[in-house]
Formats: structure tokens, C-alpha cells, sequence
């Protein structure tokens, strides 16, 4: 016998029913990796391939700058399309080299 007052089954029936809504379309990008002596130093994401290769601003999603220190990753540094609000993220390590703490910064 099933319970149809319990909260599991309402949620149960909701997810069934799609009841949360329309899931949102699918979108294309395209992201340009750059790469410095083999190892990645940027990511450029535009809304298609086509824009990138005309470097149109209105079409540039977003942004991202990687920096090393002895073979470690130690910064990003994320940016929106208009590079306006920035996101950095410093990452540092102990004396072994292991991942010991992850700050953001929003500006």
C-alpha cells in the first residue's frame, strides 16, 4: 500500500509530472585554450566559434587566467564577458606541494 500523504511520494509525483518547471535549452559555446610551454594559461569562452575568430566583445562569455609557481597552479582569475566582475581564487600549498588552503576574492 502506498503512502500518498508522505512527502517522498508528493516529490516522487512533482518530479514525475515535470512539476519543477521547464528545464532550461541547451546552449553551444565555443573555448579557446591557450596554452604557454604546454601547460594552460587561459581560457576564452564566446558564444560560437564564429564570433571567436572575429574576437567580437558582445559575444564573449567569459574568461580565465591561470597562474603557476614551481609547477603549481596558485591563481585564477575568472571575468565575465565584459570583464567586469571578477572572481580570483589563490591557491597555496604546505612544504610537500599539497593543496593546503583555496581563497576567493569577488571584485
Amino acid at each position: 500500500m502506498t503512502d500518498t500523504t508522505s512527502i517522498l511520494y508528493k516529490i516522487g509525483q512533482a518530479v514525475k509530472s515535470g512539476g519543477g518547471g521547464n528545464p532550461p535549452s541547451p546552449t553551444d559555446s565555443y573555448s579557446e585554450p591557450v596554452f604557454t610551454d604546454g601547460v594552460l594559461t587561459s581560457i576564452t569562452t564566446w558564444t560560437n566559434s564564429a564570433d571567436a575568430q572575429l574576437n567580437n566583445p558582445e559575444a564573449k562569455v567569459s574568461s580565465k587566467a591561470f597562474s603557476y609557481t614551481s609547477g603549481n597552479l596558485t591563481s585564477v582569475v575568472e571575468k565575465d564577458g565584459s570583464d567586469v566582475t571578477t572572481l580570483t581564487k589563490t591557491l597555496t600549498y604546505d612544504s610537500s606541494g599539497n593543496l593546503e588552503s583555496v581563497t576567493k576574492d569577488y571584485a
